[in-house]
């Protein structure tokens, strides 16, 4: 395995944290390239600000990766064009090792720049006194929120993978790890942002007007319970999603936006009631305009690669509010207004990427609750987004029939915000695969006749779920085992 992937040298942490040093502006942006010497690093509160923002940068670099596997083989988009052909080969189940776009680097250096951050910060905090014990700790949870997160999208994509928790001091440091069992990378998941709750900030930067993004684009307590009740709610440990899911609610902070301001959530973004989470983009800035823009989802009139599938026709009603009126749900990173016919201009691609809001807290609760039994709570949160939307809803009382229409809600409510595909994966997967014929049915569904009679040969495997380790990983590595379905 190369060495920036798993466990980079000092060196190569020390290149990447160069980028955003003392010049920075903020945490959320990054400046440009400073000429730093080496022995001055790690002496002050303004080494550590840079590398946070470092960090950031790291995670904000995966964050169309992470959109692309949250949508790619589910049922509601499709890729396709001369830059995204090698992810449309992806979603039609043509997926080999070799594909170029299966990687895992992105996620890897965020995970690499946070390890460095937590061991390093410990030195500044002895040397510098501006740099408070509150300081250090607000620095180590969002650190840890960011492993966290880039972890818990490692084990949706690929399952088993290497397990760093510690950064390399040294040339001489262990660079070839094998594969760590999904089960123990989700238990130090869940370690790692039970600690980090506990050192969290909480309402410091609400209400920020020197930092406007902060408060949303920064992990605070209530950024690492949303990822905490997610991974409970994966882990099939419904109770306590339910019970982050309370701990957030019981704060009083969040709420859904109202349908007349709804649209506020995309344009302009940072919505002061239901945000929780969203990675912060800025046009403004050279090279931080959110990528979807570059082909996806282009500005102006042009068509993009990211299209809708007719599934959405069968999903949605006609009155719903989420289909952005005549302009389809696409128009949450075209367009500038909900009723608008005029999009937004290439100077304009700053939109964020939605990770939590809490209309993700009241349906993972929902989902949770579905599995206890507790069919009328359920319901009544399943009533609130679909009534925002301007629908009317009526109880479900079969079990399986919640599920599902809370796994089409879910589908309506984040519609190309990059979850759809981890929402049917977990659905499929509960009880040891019990429902996988979910996965199976929508990958067959998708298929010519032809193609359907080669995929009925490999869709019956859970590990088809997952994408193979990057085939250039397995060579650089040989403690890496490649993942059984694509060993065949």
């Amino acid at each position: 395995m190369r060495k920036y992937n798993i466990y980079p040298s000092v060196n190569l942490a020390i290149l990447l944290m160069i980028i955003a040093l003392s010049s920075c502006k903020d945490y959320l942006t990054v400046a440009p390239v400073n000429s730093l010497i080496k022995d001055k690093f790690w002496t002050k509160t303004d080494d550590v600000n840079g590398a946070l923002a470092g960090t950031y940068n790291a995670f904000r670099g995966a964050a169309l990766q992470s959109f692309i596997w949250g949508e790619l083989r589910a049922d509601m988009v499709t890729l396709g064009g001369a830059t995204t052909g090698d992810y449309a080969k992806i979603a039609a189940s043509d997926i080999s090792s070799s594909n170029p776009s299966i990687k895992w680097d992105g996620y890897y250096k965020a995970i690499n720049l946070a390890n460095t951050l937590m061991y390093y910060d410990k030195q500044v905090f002895a040397k510098d006194k501006t740099f408070t014990k509150k300081m250090m700790d607000g620095v180590d949870a969002e650190a840890l929120f960011l492993r966290s997160l880039s972890y818990f999208y490692l084990v949706r994509v690929w399952k088993d993978v290497p397990l760093v928790i510690e950064p390399s001091l040294s040339d001489t440091s262990n660079l070839y790890l094998g594969k760590t069992e999904e089960k123990v990378v989700v238990k130090q998941i869940i370690s790692d942002l039970l600690k980090a709750k506990d050192l969290a900030y909480t309402t410091e930067y609400k209400g920020d007007a020197a930092h406007p993004g902060y408060f949303n684009g920064r992990a605070n307590k209530f950024a690492i319970m949303s990822l905490l009740a997610d991974v409970y709610l994966w882990n099939e440990q419904y109770q306590k999603c339910i019970d982050y899911c309370d701990s957030i609610d019981n704060t009083g902070l969040f709420s859904l936006e109202d349908n007349s301001t709804w649209f506020d959530l995309y344009q302009p973004g940072n919505d002061k009631f239901e945000s929780i989470f969203e990675i912060q983009f800025d046009d403004n800035l050279e090279g931080q305009e959110n990528p979807i823009y570059y082909n996806l989802v282009p500005v102006g009139s042009g068509a993009g690669e990211l299209k809708l599938t007719k599934n959405v026709t069968t999903l949605f009603n006609k009155q719903d509010l989420r289909l952005c009126e005549t302009n389809t749900p696409l128009w949450k990173y075209k367009g500038y207004d909900l009723g608008g016919s005029v999009p937004r201009s290439g100077t304009q691609r700053s939109a964020n990427f939605i990770y939590y809001r809490y209309a993700d807290i009241l349906l993972m609760k929902a989902e949770a609750l579905t599995e206890l039994d507790r069919f009328t709570e359920a319901n009544a949160l399943v009533r609130l987004t679909l009534e925002r939307a301007g629908l009317s809803y009526e109880d479900v009382i079969v079990k399986k029939d919640l599920q599902k229409a809370i796994l089409d809600e879910r589908g309506r409510e984040f519609i190309v915000e990059g979850k759809r595909w981890f929402d049917i994966l977990r659905s499929a997967k509960r009880n040891h695969f019990s429902n996988k014929q979910l996965i199976i049915d929508m990958i067959l569904s998708g298929a010519d006749i032809k193609q359907q009679a080669v995929l009925r040969t490999k869709v019956y495997d859970t590990m088809s779920y997952y994408l193979p380790i990057p085939e250039h990983e397995i060579l650089y590595n040989q403690n890496l085992v490649q993942n059984p379905f694509y060993n065949r």
